[in-house]
């Protein structure tokens, strides 16, 4: 039963730290892995409160990701600044209130994101305390190199201003994360097998 569940968290990493988009549609939505993210915090559920807690956060993240299935491109009408796209009319109010909303959105998901994988992580380290030591230090250390790259990634909102460090900046966070991922990607093979 165990074996299943991480098989299913494996699956929605994968869909959730991968974003590949086509004209605005995400080929691999964050939506799906978070459905695989309930599915396997349910049947972990047992195991500790940190996979209960998990799946209460994770269903409003479901809806969440729901809107960032497909993102319109911005386009450049009026006087652009990052973020913010301002013109004037009720047109133009409507368009700031929506990028408010998508903002509010965006932190929103941000937090919970961080919330569910902590959980998860905990929940590991709770399941492996006795039985696999180096699973137990393992899930503290993934927990720290997650929110080491999603702390990279917001950073990266300032960094964009400097023009000749924001490309090499932007690739550096793209190849950590790859990294990162496959990284977590082998600690849930490697928990299902064990645990």
């Amino acid at each position: 039963m165990n074996r299943k569940s991480f098989t299913q968290l494996y699956w929605g990493f994968l869909f959730i730290m991968l974003d590949f988009r086509i004209q605005g549609l995400d080929i691999l939505p964050d939506t799906v892995g978070y459905i695989l993210f309930a599915l396997a915090f349910y049947a972990l559920a047992s195991n500790g409160e940190h996979f209960d807690r998990a799946f209460r956060l994770n269903i409003p993240m479901i809806i969440l990701s729901i809107f960032s299935i497909y993102e319109k491109r911005v386009q450049n009408s009026g006087m652009n600044r990052p973020g913010i796209n301002i013109s004037f009319g009720t047109l133009g109010t409507l368009r700031i209130l929506i990028s408010y909303a998508s903002l509010l959105i965006s932190l929103a998901s941000l937090i919970l994101e961080l919330l569910i994988v902590y959980h998860l992580f905990m929940g590991i380290k709770e399941m492996s305390r006795n039985v696999h030591w180096d699973l137990y230090e393992e899930a503290d250390r993934r927990w720290n190199q997650y929110l080491m790259l999603q702390i990279a990634v917001l950073l990266g909102f300032v960094i964009i201003f400097i023009p000749w460090l924001n490309f090499l900046y932007i690739i550096g966070v793209f190849a950590a994360s790859i990294v990162l991922m496959f990284i977590i990607l082998g600690f849930m093979k490697r928990c299902g097998e064990k645990l």
